[in-house]
């Protein structure tokens, strides 16, 4: 099986030898530890992007997505090799000009992976370099008609969190070609969650990029929503074939502005058909930060005391909100309520302190410069760590 949808040999030999380093550099590090070594994401499924370097060579782009599997149950097991996994992601980054993200689960995990989009497309789209994969294999989800709603929201949550993101590059940091790229990526990542949210909600999901647009086409749209199906096609096909335009700050700053306004009316019409806010207008997102149910899992499935006890570890190291609510939720729960307030609506339609106690923000320095201050803490919650 081919990496990238080109085929091309010198490309699908380069990322070959990135997999034997990578299969190695994890061996090396906790061999012992591990059970199985696998490719997922899109050069799992032979989707990966390739684009022309600076001097025309085609090279792999976006990111690597490699799960190691432990070879024993436990979280101290899980812990322990999660934990020598993520040590090694900057070498291995640097090493193959691209990133390189090392998931960790143990065979129990991935036998009883709950109901999602990441759980469909590793079962029925992944590349073993290494040991037993029998042990994916077990993976329940093979049927993406019956991914739920929330999915469909935590898309958009994810893709949302890039454009808040990009938008504080453009404000903040000097116009150089890895924001240029980054910011590309966004807004295309973010179209293809609009097509990708449609298709979810109307159960016609499909773990191949290449047969979602025309699964698209049969998915009745909102008037209103007539940008998705066009939008989508191109950003699939800049998925497979990437290209990175030379915009200048002003065109690229236009782009953002124009894809951060069609986000907001698809999420605010897939909450819509979910239910799970009230009101019109500037009312319509308060409320949906109020929600007292979780919102991007089943609502009415209780949470194992071993989940939320890994839920309330996470949540105080990454984010510890001064609220009594959600802790025993993942941190998402309390992201996902700010991302729109920060996103969509102006200054002074955000109930800022709030939003300052969600993320956790002690004292009230926020109130200089809220929007900026709030999403920058906003990321270094969502996303630890560099961008590229």
């Amino acid at each position: 099986m081919s990496f990238t949808v080109t085929g091309n040999p010198d490309v699908e030999q380069l990322i070959a030898g990135h997999m034997r380093y990578i299969r190695q550099a994890v061996l090396e590090a906790a061999g012992g530890m591990v059970r199985c070594i696998a490719l997922t994401g899109g050069f799992g499924r032979g989707e990966g992007g390739a684009a022309p370097d600076e001097h025309g060579r085609l090279r792999p782009v976006n990111d690597y997505d490699i799960l190691v599997v432990c070879r024993q149950d436990g979280w101290l097991a899980w812990w322990r090799l999660r934990r020598r996994l993520k040590a090694l992601e900057p070498a291995l980054s640097r090493h193959c000009g691209l990133r390189v993200d090392l998931a960790c689960k143990t065979p129990g995990m991935l036998a009883s992976a709950p109901l999602t989009v990441e759980s469909y497309e590793t079962a029925l789209g992944h590349q073993v370099l290494w040991g037993d994969g029998s042990v994916i294999e077990v993976m329940p989800w093979r049927d993406a008609g019956l991914l739920p709603p929330w999915e469909a929201a935590r898309y958009l949550f994810n893709r949302g969190a890039a454009l808040l993101w990009s938008q504080r590059m453009l404000e903040d940091e000097p116009f150089t070609e890895p924001i240029r790229r980054f910011v590309h990526i966004a807004v295309q990542k973010a179209r293809l969650s609009w097509g990708d949210a449609a298709l979810i909600l109307h159960r016609r999901y499909d773990a191949v990029y290449r047969r979602r647009p025309a699964l698209l086409e049969a998915c009745p749209l909102p008037a209103e929503l007539g940008f998705i199906r066009p939008a989508y096609a191109e950003a699939v096909q800049d998925k497979l074939m990437p290209a990175f335009p030379l915009y200048d700050r002003s065109q690229l700053q236009h782009l953002l502005d124009e894809t951060i306004n069609h986000h907001e009316a698809v999420w605010r019409w897939v909450e819509t058909e979910r239910g799970t806010a009230q009101g019109h207008g500037q009312t319509f997102w308060p409320s949906f930060f109020a929600c007292a149910a979780p919102l991007l899992r089943d609502p009415s499935i209780r949470l194992s005391l071993s989940a939320r006890l890994y839920h309330l570890i996470v949540t105080a190291a990454r984010l510890r909100p001064l609220t009594l609510e959600l802790w025993g939720e993942h941190p998402a729960e309390h992201l996902v309520r700010v991302l729109p307030l920060l996103l969509f609506l102006p200054a002074d339609e955000v109930p800022w302190p709030a939003v300052a106690r969600r993320l956790g923000c002690l004292g009230r320095d926020w109130e200089r410069s809220p929007r900026q201050i709030l999403g920058r803490r906003f990321i270094r919650a969502w996303h630890p760590g560099p961008p590229y």
